[in-house]
């Protein structure tokens, strides 16, 4: 007999994933999805804006009489443009399901968006027993399949949003290929650990005392108050392949990646879901240490947890747009 009734929120509608892309690392294969701009060119000016209606003037009938009838002109060369990149990177224990509606959204805006599934996560694939190293599921290892999927891109630069795990990887990312991130904006998400102790037993002794449905929905319930969330959150946890979220969570204990961050000489966007007990206590620390830094920025978002984009849609696409159409520049 289960320990929940059903919740009214598993009814909700999940939003449909987009068709899948592969690229190989090894014996791991990163499954991702890309959506591609629905605006045809970025505006100079860098910033970002849904298309405007030109004036025709065959539309307005004493237009050619006032001003003449234009000479035709020769066709001109087509350029090659420039899109800008968006990479929407999740966290452990979920995937790119969490990111379908922001991709849509920032498509809509003039970017190419990438959405990744980590390692062992989503639609990713993984080798038999026999070829799994202990070493596959290091921090370092992951952020290299993230750079084979934008070199199979033949992405050049993206603007790179992270959520929790997927943060930290931006910033092993950085280590080795800096330049390949412009900026970074970070969501539930610490640049160190002390010791992930509470986490740790919490998803290996979890299994131990309720079923796996009943764990999923826990940890939707605490993840979230909002009914979408949750929805997607179980969903998530329901397709999270559970042999590798612990063996990926012990590489994250005691992990300290606040140089990389301190290094980083471009700006670094850190959102905070009022909410989200999980990192709060982490991210005190990692606060402390980023403040002094000028290119570092911090933001508290109400009413909103760990998933802040999902529980604060609007909120968190507005400062992502405000921040990667050069919000953050100061002008002497």
């Amino acid at each position: 007999m289960s320990l929940f009734s059903k919740p009214d929120y598993l009814s909700l509608p999940i939003p449909k994933l987009p068709p899948v892309r592969y690229a190989a690392a090894g014996y791991y294969t990163s499954a991702y999805f890309v959506i591609e701009s629905k605006i045809p060119f970025p505006l100079d000016d860098g910033f970002y804006f849904e298309n405007v209606k030109k004036f025709d003037p065959e539309e307005e009938p004493d237009y050619f009489l006032e001003f003449g009838y234009p000479e035709p002109e020769p066709p001109k060369k087509k350029e090659k443009i420039k899109q800008k990149t968006i990479v929407l990177c999740h966290g452990l224990a979920t995937n790119g399901l969490q990111f379908v509606e922001d991709a849509y959204f920032f498509a809509e805006r003039g970017f190419r968006v990438i959405v990744p599934d980590l390692r062992a996560h989503g639609r990713s694939k993984v080798p038999k027993k026999n070829l799994r190293k202990k070493e596959d599921f290091a921090i370092k290892q992951m952020a290299s399949d993230l750079i084979a999927i934008l070199d199979k891109e033949q992405v050049t630069q993206v603007h790179w949003v992270g959520h929790s795990l997927g943060g930290i990887l931006a910033l092993s990312i950085i280590e080795e290929r800096r330049d390949l991130i412009e900026d970074l904006v970070v969501f539930g998400t610490s640049f160190s650990f002390e010791k992930l102790s509470f986490l740790l037993s919490l998803i290996q002794g979890g299994g131990k005392l309720l079923s796996r449905d009943n764990q999923n929905q826990l940890f939707a319930s605490l993840i979230s108050k909002n009914p979408k969330t949750r929805a997607l959150a179980y969903q998530m946890f329901k397709d999270a392949r559970r042999d590798f979220i612990f063996p990926i969570a012990q590489n994250l204990n005691n992990l300290d990646i606040l140089d990389n961050a301190l290094n980083f000489d471009s700006a670094i966007y850190m959102l905070h879901g009022e909410w989200d007990v999980f990192i709060k206590k982490a991210q005190r620390i990692t606060i402390l240490e980023m403040e002094e830094k000028n290119s570092f920025f911090y933001k508290n978002i109400r009413d909103a947890g760990h998933l802040t984009n999902l529980d604060q849609p609007k909120i968190f696409r507005e400062e992502i747009l405000e921040f990667v159409g050069g919000g953050w520049i100061f002008f002497d």
